[in-house]
């Protein structure tokens, strides 16, 4: 990462959901935000529906990507490990993600995950934090 760079977690969920994050994934809590109501994803007006959750195109082409360059090795890894959760507001499992990378108060990168697991690309989240 950037020097100087800082990397923040905004989850659905509560503190107690993100202690157990914390302790599967060695995340740092510091660096972990709980998101109960869903304010922020409200706020950045990220999608959710159960087309985009269940429906949408983008999932099984994100997949097929994913598979195609980096393998299935990490969730391979997990999936023995991996607890069913049932977030705080029911609706919320219906809540898409995004990524956010600021300079001081600018958001100089903005995505919005389209569908499940159509997450931003590294190479272009690192550009944005390395900057030009």
């Amino acid at each position: 990462m950037a020097p100087g760079a800082k990397l923040l977690l905004v989850s659905i969920g509560t503190p107690e959901k993100l202690a157990l994050f914390h302790q599967e994934t060695d995340f740092p809590l510091d660096a972990l935000y709980a998101d109960a109501d869903s304010a922020c994803y409200q706020a950045l007006d990220l999608y959710k529906s159960v087309r985009r959750t269940f429906f949408d195109p983008a999932t099984p082409l994100s997949m097929l990507r994913r598979i195609q360059s980096e393998g299935m090795g990490d969730l391979a890894d997990i999936m023995p490990r991996w607890k069913p959760w049932i977030p705080p507001k029911q609706d919320q499992a219906f809540q898409q993600g995004g990524m956010l990378v600021f300079k001081g108060e600018e958001a100089v990168f903005f995505h919005r995950d389209q569908a499940t697991g159509d997450h931003a690309s590294f190479e272009e989240v690192l550009r944005a934090v390395q900057g030009p």
